[in-house]
């Protein structure tokens, strides 16, 4: 690609504040109110100085300051504004929605015991190590102990005994002969993990006061909660727990692993229902999740069932897992090309990769790919009829060469080989003696062809074994529907119908899913420019649209100096000088002028840590010697764990404090795009985000009148998106990252944002993960930001929080407002914007159908029926998205503060209007952009702190170049610190799309 001259002057000048304070000229800005002397004003303390001799001296004086008027910005008492009143949910009904009738995955409690007395019991299960035992063997040890006491106390009834699968047990009606407050101490022997029997400890007491089944005589009047009902909330929350575990303790005993409320059951292999081989040893098992929830309509319990997937280890010997990972190691890639799509090596092929002296210089790589794939892997080894379990922690030489120092009865002690000692102990001679050597967690070399892999839960799986899961799990409504009423009606999960302990409990549950009344919300017009906004009948599908005609609301132009970086193999510089051409295209008709690269970069990365350190250097030294370069479109590598590394090195290189401040676009060619050729579409998505980083606009909204003061010029609301991430699971990560976003302008495109990390000290284990330590400082730097970007601060700030369970609510959330409230306040005191605080949860098990179960629900369809949902709180379901492959999953929101006092047609249309105004594509999606935003730029700082950690390294020289600014909580045991972006990027700059 061609380089033209580099021109002098510099690049996209930075948006001015005297532009954006021009909103205030508009009518609808707020009336600026006089200062007065009120008990509002604060006192504050001054300092002086005054120069005496060769120091300084100082002296403080009182002095009376105004606060600044523009604070004042609602009629709040302070005592309102710290009110503790939660909303409940609104009756009054929606007159601006269409009502149609969905299908949603619960099933009725038809019938449920008034009367009788449940006695609980704790139980504790231990060996003589110990150690703990996963939930399915907590059960079958359980089972053990049950089956000897009912033989000996033949008059109890077995079926009104039921366990959670942990540690505690329930009985109604009788109390369990010989066990009261006091306990007893038992010892059975049962079957261990390596199926060799045991000596087990039970210890086992009876527990707390009997719970009265009466009370569910008046269940309905508890959920009005206006009414002074009788009954304790947590009481009522017990009785749930007891059904729920009646409801599985049958399917538990069956069931071969259990996880929280899903069960599994391991299927034979190929079964194309509920198996799939994911590749690297894995597969994928469907089971199912179930769960008893509380409403307020015709039936007060509901049995929520659905479709569960997971990842486990293949059950199969170590030498088919060698197989089925070392196809894809360096030298397994080498030797069976991609286009032959072979999934499983030759174990002869093996063998030569894993010899040193046929491998050579490439034996260290395979190892060490090897490594990465079976360190921590639970295996069993079976000799001469001896089973034993073991954990491997790493890899050892080949058997042959592999010593140790061994001595048989009356012999000295002597160095043999692991060949030799199982030729001589067990007279086994090894067919695979080349093959390295496993090394367990107590230190003995086993050789791998004793070895098998067990079927353990798998928590870490590659972005490809992940694409694969969905597109095999995924299924259309029609087969979801059938899929779960397969589970009903299967005996071995959740078939009621013949269950002994459903008779027993006298409970009876529905064979039919519940049918609901839903509304569909209309939809905002996307207004481009005066000539072209689409409207919601111009959808191609409701949440779908096309721009394909016209240009963006503001576009902007490319900055006279920008740099185009190709680091991907497959595409050549005249590959790249295609690519260009055709965006140049897409960008014309979107109104974008798209000026040459004055810059233009090749680099093929490879794996190793020194190619990286080389591009990174090189890349420095470039953007040095270009400092008026201010714009990077990067080409990314194909593969994926060179992409990672790549791109979060430059990420940090461009976006950190310690960086040179550059706005980037990272491209990754997919699978299914030839280097040479670029659809429209996919041009057209990279300039949407392209032309919102560089201060464009893409559109805008044309909202219905009901929420019409939520995007008017010159409104004064915030919108907040909060959210936590916590790594993949398994990656070991100890800290988390906070992400906070703010929207900047009306519309809202520009966002302020915050980055924290959290780690959790050994203290703080018993604290939430969800809690953000420092949401004090966050708000009142985001607050602090907006006033000064736009004249004025938010008169109301609406908080869409991500990632709190329902178990959290009271702690997260109370915590936080109290410390936004704070924030407010020491801002100025007179500041007490208008708060709304939502919670957003994608994490539950809730599906909803059309009554006719053609494809999914539209998008802007919202359940808040009795019928389903929480009595407890002000709640609703909304499906904001369109879904064109498998079965849509509703977005819960949890409306838990509101001083705006909104209607709720006010929340769910403001809501659904902000699944619209993501910048990053022409559909709605699932959940309100602000809150989006926070998970893309939560994700984003997993990068910044993969690298020169402080939390991973105990080093102080690391913590004290890493640019945070440290803080710690010491009522959570939290420490929180601080990541700084660039101050030379826009402080409103949307980096993160």
């Amino acid at each position: 690609m061609s380089v033209p001259q580099q021109p002098k002057g510099r690049g996209r000048p930075r948006r001015q504040v005297p532009e954006i304070r021009s909103l205030l000229d508009d009518s609808s800005s707020p009336t600026i109110r006089e200062a007065t002397l009120t008990t509002d004003n604060v006192l504050m303390l001054s300092a002086s100085a005054n120069k005496r001799g060769r120091g300084r001296g100082t002296h403080l004086r009182q002095q009376f300051k105004a606060p600044d008027p523009l604070w004042k910005v609602s009629e709040l008492t302070s005592e309102q504004f710290h009110s503790k009143a939660r909303p409940s949910q609104p009756d009054e009904p929606n007159n601006i929605s269409d009502e149609i009738k969905v299908l949603v995955n619960y099933f009725p409690i038809l019938d449920f015991p008034r009367n009788g007395l449940v006695y609980q019991y704790d139980i504790q299960i231990n060996n003589k190590k110990g150690s703990e035992h996963t939930l399915y063997r907590q059960r079958a040890l359980y089972q053990c102990w049950l089956s000897q006491y009912c033989h000996r106390y033949g008059q109890i009834d077995k079926f009104k005994i039921v366990f959670d699968n942990r540690k505690i047990i329930f009985t109604l009606d009788q109390q369990l002969p010989n066990i009261d407050e006091t306990g007893i101490t038992e010892k059975i022997r049962a079957l261990n993990k390596v199926n060799r029997l045991e000596e087990y400890e039970v210890c086992i007491k009876r527990v707390g006061d009997p719970i009265d089944f009466s009370l569910l005589n008046s269940l309905k009047t508890f959920h009005q909660m206006e009414n002074n009902s009788n009954i304790n909330y947590n009481d009522v929350k017990k009785i749930k727990q007891i059904f729920s575990i009646v409801l599985h303790e049958n399917c538990s005993s069956l069931a071969t692993y259990i996880y929280n409320r899903s069960f599994f059951t391991q299927l034979p292999l190929k079964n194309e229902h509920g198996y799939w081989d994911l590749g690297f040893g894995k597969a994928s098992w469907r089971g199912f999740y179930s769960c008893l929830v509380l409403a307020n309509g015709t039936h007060q319990l509901l049995m929520n069932l659905d479709v569960s997937h997971a990842v486990f280890q293949k059950e199969q010997s170590f030498l088919d897992f060698l197989c089925d990972v070392m196809v894809h190691s360096p030298l397994g890639k080498r030797h069976y090309p991609q286009w032959q799509k072979v999934n499983k090596a030759k174990l002869e092929d093996v063998l030569n990769f894993l010899n040193q002296n046929i491998s050579l210089s490439d034996y260290s790589g395979e190892i060490e790919f090897l490594l990465q794939n079976c360190q921590h892997l639970n295996v069993r080894s079976h000799v001469a009829d001896k089973t034993i379990a073991y954990k491997i922690v790493g890899l050892a030489e080949a058997a042959s060469n592999q010593t140790f120092l061994w001595r048989r009865p009356h012999e000295k002690e002597r160095l043999i080989t692991v060949e030799n000692y199982y030729k001589e102990h067990y007279g086994i001679p090894l067919n695979y003696p080349t093959l390295p050597t496993l090394k367990m967690q107590n230190e003995s070399c086993v050789p791998m062809e004793f070895v098998d892999v067990k079927p353990v839960k798998v928590k870490k799986i590659t972005d490809e074994q992940r694409a694969l899961l969905c597109l095999k799990s995924s299924m259309n409504p029609p087969q979801y529907v059938q899929t779960i009423k397969a589970i009903r009606q299967n005996p071995e999960q959740q078939c009621f119908d013949q269950d002994p302990f459903i008779r027993a409990w006298n409970l009876n549950v529905d064979v039919k899913m519940l049918e609901i009344k839903a509304r569909i919300l209309p939809a905002p017009e996307i207004v481009y420019n005066k000539n072209f906004r689409v409207c919601g009948g111009q959808q191609r599908s409701p949440g779908v649209w096309t721009n394909t005609k016209t240009e963006f609301l503001r576009p902007t132009n490319f900055p006279p100096v920008w740099a185009f970086i190709n680091l991907s193999s497959s595409m050549s510089e005249n590959s790249c000088r295609k690519f260009f051409e055709e965006l140049s295209k897409v960008a014309c008709d979107r109104g974008i002028d798209c000026t040459s690269p004055v810059i233009y970069e090749e680099f093929y990365p490879q794996s190793n840590f020194d190619s990286f350190t080389q591009i990174i250097a090189e890349l420095k030294d470039m953007m040095e010697k270009n400092n008026e370069c201010k714009f990077f479109i990067v080409i990314l590598p194909v593969d994926n764990n060179i992409r990672n590394r790549i791109y979060g090195d430059l990420k940090k290189l461009c976006e950190l404090q310690y960086g040179f401040g550059i706005v980037t676009q990272m491209i990754k060619l997919k699978e299914t795009e030839r280097a040479d050729k670029w659809s429209y579409s996919r041009l057209n998505s990279i300039l949407l985000k392209i032309n919102t980083k560089l201060d464009g606009t893409n559109s805008i909204l044309s909202v219905p009148d009901v929420i019409g003061q939520f995007f008017s010029r010159g409104h004064q609301y915030m919108y907040v998106g909060v959210d936590l991430s916590h790594g993949a699971p398994g990656s070991g990560r100890k800290c988390s990252t906070v992400a906070v976003v703010a929207s900047a302008d009306d519309i809202p495109n520009r966002y302020f944002k915050e980055i924290y990390v959290q780690e959790r000290s050994a203290e703080a284990r018993g604290e939430s993960r969800e809690c953000v330590v420092d949401m004090k400082k966050i708000m009142k730097s985001l607050i602090r930001q907006y006033k000064e970007q736009r004249g004025y601060p938010p008169k109301a700030i609406v908080i869409y929080r991500d990632g709190i369970a329902d178990s959290e609510f009271d702690s997260v959330f109370e915590y936080e407002l109290m410390a936004t409230r704070e924030a407010c306040v020491e801002l100025a005191s007179i500041y007490r914007p208008y708060l709304t605080y939502i919670i957003v949860n994608k994490r539950h098990h809730t599906r909803f159908f059309p009554g006719d179960l053609n494809g999914n629900v539209k998008a802007g369809t919202v359940v808040d029926s009795h019928e389903v949902i929480n009595p407890t709180t002000y709640n609703f379901f909304l499906n904001s998205h369109h879904s064109d492959k498998g079965t849509s999953r509703p977005t819960h929101y949890h409306v838990l503060y509101d001083d705006n006092k909104l209607k709720s047609e006010q929340v769910q249309m403001l809501t659904y209007a902000l699944c619209y105004t993501t910048a990053r594509c022409t559909r709605s999606i699932s959940m309100p952009a602000p809150v989006k935003y926070a998970d893309l730029l939560a994700f984003r700082a997993n990068f910044y702190i993969d690298m020169n950690d402080p939390f991973n390294t105990e080093a102080s020289a690391t913590e004290a170049s890493s640019p945070v600014n440290e803080a710690v909580n010491i009522y959570n045991k939290i420490k929180s610190k601080r990541i700084e972006l660039s101050s030379k990027l826009a402080l409103d700059c949307p980096l993160f799309l």
